[in-house]
């Protein structure tokens, strides 16, 4: 059974994905890469030895998360996809 990281690739989520996959477990990552960069998961591979399951995707396009369920055994979620930016949530509050 696999843990889905959403923002797996932002910094707390990819430090959280190295240590799972540290402790062997199976993971899945899944962003939108809208505040972060591919390249992690070259660095994540280089830290752990271990390919990691990617999917970019937006957490609000409900095909492409019910894609993912189906095509993995995913039985828990650890929720790190989100904006961040305080001085955008007052320029843009609909975005947050």
């Amino acid at each position: 059974m696999a843990i889905l990281v959403t923002g797996g690739t932002g910094f707390i989520g990819s430090h959280t994905v190295v240590q799972l996959l540290n402790d062997n477990r199976e993971v899945v990552i899944v962003d939108n890469l809208c505040n972060s960069k591919l390249c992690v998961l070259d660095r994540i591979k280089a830290i752990t030895g271990k390919e990691v399951k990617f999917y970019k995707a937006d957490l609000l396009d409900f095909d492409a998360i019910d894609k993912i369920f189906k095509e993995n055994k995913i039985d828990s979620v650890i929720h790190f996809a989100g904006l961040k930016a305080v001085g955008e949530s007052v320029q843009k509050p609909m975005l947050y």
